[in-house]
């Protein structure tokens, strides 16, 4: 892997950075397209369109260089009408078929990813892109960033309680025990699995859903271990609704995981046998109410660590 960090001015200077770094490692970046040949990973990026009276850093997964590609775009973007500030701190970590980048500006932090899953039995590429915010677009049902609970709660969810779930995951809203209507997904996947969703290849479509971080949260909620006060790294799985109430595995991360980051400070490195791994919130640490919940400015103590190689 590679790693890279620095300071940038505005988005267009961190969306520089990601390219960069990713062009420093076999990719190529051509009219707005970062992609890679082998294994065949295909992004759009723009930091120049406004929507909503913002101007966002986009990302879209395509299925080619120049075709299939997502419905909607993911981002980083202002969150609760709390504007970015710069400069940004920036983090790059790319994989051979994975990328990271986590921005932080004062104590928050936002972060995009992409790569393509290794799980067997996909019908399509596999190809998967996430970010802080999602279903970004023109005539998105749930409204404008400023609107987005950037949460997690970990109550039963036959209820009337909103979610987001803050990483590889999608939000929903339950009405009388059933999915009404998805309020954000910040991932998508080129799964080819079921021919008849809605934007198909990339997996959404009405009640089913993919469940990301919420797949995860009895594990999650354990954490930090009471034995000795440390974060367990939890796999990150994707996994998606099929008929007869069944899902099937889409995507493992292979380089990323789940912590619970309550006694860990943000870009803390942490060592576990020969690997390293820098240690995130998922936007804004908040150890006094460390499930978060709906309304709230903050992602508790959920959090993330990317698998860290130092600069040579």
């Amino acid at each position: 892997m590679a790693y890279y960090t620095g300071s940038a001015a505005n988005l267009a200077a961190v969306l520089s950075a990601l390219t960069t770094a990713c062009v420093d490692e076999g990719w190529t970046w051509s009219d707005n397209i970062l992609s890679k040949a082998d294994p065949g990973i295909f992004v759009r990026l723009d930091a120049t369109t406004e929507i909503y009276g913002l101007t966002p850093l986009r990302m879209w997964g395509r299925t080619a260089i120049d075709s299939g590609e997502t419905p909607y775009s993911v981002c980083i973007v202002d969150i609760n009408s709390i504007a970015i500030t710069y400069p940004v701190t920036y983090h790059v970590f790319v994989f051979t078929s994975e990328v990271f980048m986590v921005i932080n500006y004062s104590d928050k932090f936002q972060w995009l990813a992409f790569g393509q899953s290794d799980q067997p039995g996909l019908g399509s590429t596999g190809n998967w892109i996430a970010a802080s915010v999602g279903y970004l677009s023109t005539g998105a049902i749930h409204g404008p960033p400023d609107t987005i609970n950037m949460a997690l709660t970990l109550s039963n969810m036959n209820s009337y309680t909103y979610y987001v779930a803050p990483g590889f995951a999608w939000g929903a809203y339950y009405y009388y025990g059933k999915i009404c209507q998805a309020l954000i997904w910040n991932f998508w996947i080129d799964a080819g699995l079921d021919s008849g969703e809605t934007n198909y290849p990339w997996m959404q479509s009405g009640k089913a859903q993919t469940p990301g971080i919420l797949g995860s949260v009895e594990l999650i909620g354990t954490q930090p271990n009471a034995f000795n006060n440390e974060g367990v790294l939890i796999p990150i799985k994707v996994f998606k609704a099929r008929s007869e109430s069944k899902y099937s595995q889409v995507l493992q991360v292979q380089n990323a995981r789940h912590i619970r980051v309550d006694n860990y400070t943000p870009t803390e490195v942490i060592t576990l046998g020969t690997d390293q791994w820098m240690v995130f919130p998922w936007y804004l640490k908040n150890t006094a109410t460390r499930n978060a919940g709906k309304g709230v400015t903050h992602t508790g103590t959920f959090g993330w660590a990317i698998k860290y190689e130092p600069p040579v």
